[in-house]
């Protein structure tokens, strides 16, 4: 049995990632022509259909949903190959900063692949709101930090969207009848989503009332597994043994932005923190689009 290609793999993540063979080939700096014929012989070598086109994109057929989880770990393993064995020349500290709805999900096993790749580089991190980040980063106290773009004030080296999801507990019953107001597990007021998810609500013409409010994820989690009220969470915040998403009723949950900062950047990168923001630009990239 042959190997796959790990060429043909990235075109064909390219493709879905950038949700076109245009946008792909823009990416990896080739003609959409030779794109195609990659996926082409990705296809043949499968022997099956990967993806469907038509005047509105490209989708994944059920084997193209297979292959593309395969690819992203056999991409992902050669990418930390090259990483384990770089990383034993690069040494020193870096100091970032998470936002708690990212440092509680699945970022954190990411850190450990990097800390197992780089073994000399040290690790200092502060798990805060993105003000307290922002402020940091302006004292110097911070060389990287994931936060929310409308909040920190600076420019984010990269950005990105997640989307979130309405959320209750497994034996929650949503009534959406009045006069009944919907309850509301809420974030307190300095959460930019939190604004979003209450704009989104008044649109649809459904009142709500707040029946608990925190600042701490864990707080929030616990109130809606309580079965106290619904919530807005991210994906990899979502505990599926006692959580469910609610798919309707309920007007689309509003999108989560975060960005990578560091502000006042020297001429050039010391190599430890050049090495971390390089992994997670890989990383959170993957995240978003739910790798």
């Amino acid at each position: 049995m042959r190997d796959l290609d790990l060429g043909l793999l990235r075109a064909f993540a390219t493709v879905v990632e950038a949700r076109s063979v245009s946008g792909a080939a823009d990416r990896l700096a080739r003609t959409q022509a030779a794109v195609s014929m990659q996926l082409r012989r990705l296809e043949e070598d499968v022997g099956q259909r990967l993806l469907d086109r038509s005047p509105r994109g490209i989708r994944l057929t059920e084997a193209g949903q297979t292959l593309l989880r395969y690819a992203h770990r056999a991409l992902g393993a050669s990418e930390e190959a090259r990483r384990a064995l770089a990383g034993r020349q690069v040494a020193g500290t870096v100091r970032l900063g998470l936002l708690e709805d990212v440092a509680v999900g699945r970022l954190p096993r990411a850190l450990a692949r990097f800390s197992q790749a780089y073994p000399r580089v040290l690790l200092e991190m502060v798990v805060e709101s993105s003000r307290g980040l922002d402020r940091r980063l302006r004292e110097g106290g911070l060389d990287l930090a994931v936060g929310d773009p409308n909040i920190i004030a600076a420019t984010p080296l990269a950005r990105w969207h997640r989307p979130l999801h309405w959320v209750a507990a497994r034996g929650f019953e949503l009534d959406l009848q009045p006069p009944s107001p919907l309850p509301l597990v809420a974030f307190d007021a300095t959460c930019v989503w939190q604004e979003r998810v209450l704009a989104a609500l008044a649109g649809a013409g459904i009142a709500w009332r707040i029946v608990c409010t925190s600042s701490s994820l864990p707080a929030v989690q616990a109130a809606v597994e309580a079965g106290l009220g619904v919530s807005v969470l991210l994906d990899g915040n979502i505990r599926p043994e006692a959580m469910r998403v609610l798919a309707t009723g309920l007007p689309p949950a509003p999108q989560a932005d975060f960005g990578l900062y560091r502000v006042a950047l020297p001429a050039e990168n010391p190599p430890a923190v050049q090495s971390l923001h390089d992994f997670l630009v890989a990383e959170l990239e993957g995240l978003a689009l739910g790798a």
